[in-house]
């Protein structure tokens, strides 16, 4: 299975993509990366506005290697649990804790950018502890990242319509447990207000391809669609 980079709008030459693709060869490597391209490729493009010198990526992910391929000046360290499939390179550091844990969370050092994208939907305490935490980390004049699947997209509405279930029901790994709850863009910018952060800009668009011709035809909806229909929430704050 060949991993494409999104063809609109490309990544300035397509380098980041096709560097993260050619390391993670795996066939569900691939496939998770394609799903997610332009989610990523969102995440890039604010990001390069930012220009950070420090990056901290909850959950070490694709993003922190993205991040890394893309900035490669930036410190990026990782909180959450270590995946030996996402590296630190010299002079990086990762913060080991356990987000549901909202008792045990340990002091933070300042980064220009934290970056928090599919993860608070793994969850099972409330949002506000968690995003109030992560707050710490941002450094005066930074910026935090947020990025979750929107719990009202349209897909959704109409499963439940025939009487399915959106949801994928907990799995028993507790390593990857699934999604616990997803949020509605109203639900999230006021987590975000409540964790003491200022929202920047907020959007919301179909940016996972899941490989479907129903997919396809739903992302080139998109545009069209109110925002509360659409399936991904992109968030950016800063501290208030």
């Amino acid at each position: 299975m060949k991993c494409f980079p999104p063809s609109r709008p490309p990544l300035p030459d397509n380098k980041a993509f096709a560097e993260v693709c050619a390391r993670y060869t795996a066939p569900e490597e691939q496939v998770y990366l394609r799903t997610h391209a332009r989610r990523y490729e969102l995440l890039l493009r604010i990001a390069e506005r930012i220009g950070p010198s420090t990056v901290l990526v909850v959950g070490p992910s694709y993003e922190s290697v993205f991040l890394r391929v893309a900035f490669p000046g930036s410190t990026v360290n990782t909180l959450g649990w270590q995946d030996h499939r996402f590296p630190l390179r010299q002079g990086e550091g990762h913060v080991e804790v356990d987000l549901n844990d909202t008792a045990s969370y340990p002091a933070l050092e300042p980064h220009a950018l934290v970056v928090c994208c599919e993860v608070i939907e793994h969850l099972h305490v409330p949002p506000v502890p968690v995003l109030g935490f992560l707050a710490t980390a941002v450094q005066p004049g930074g910026h935090l990242i947020l990025q979750t699947p929107n719990a009202t997209a349209l897909p959704k509405r109409l499963r439940m319509a025939l009487g399915r279930n959106p949801y994928d029901p907990i799995r028993d790994d507790p390593g990857n447990p699934g999604h616990f709850h997803e949020y509605t863009v109203r639900e999230l910018l006021d987590a975000v207000d409540a964790a003491g952060l200022q929202v920047e800009e907020h959007l919301t668009a179909n940016y996972f391809d899941h490989g479907s011709r129903k997919n396809q035809a739903y992302r080139a909806l998109g545009r069209f669609l109110p925002g509360t229909l659409r399936e991904g929430i992109t968030v950016v704050a800063r501290p208030g």
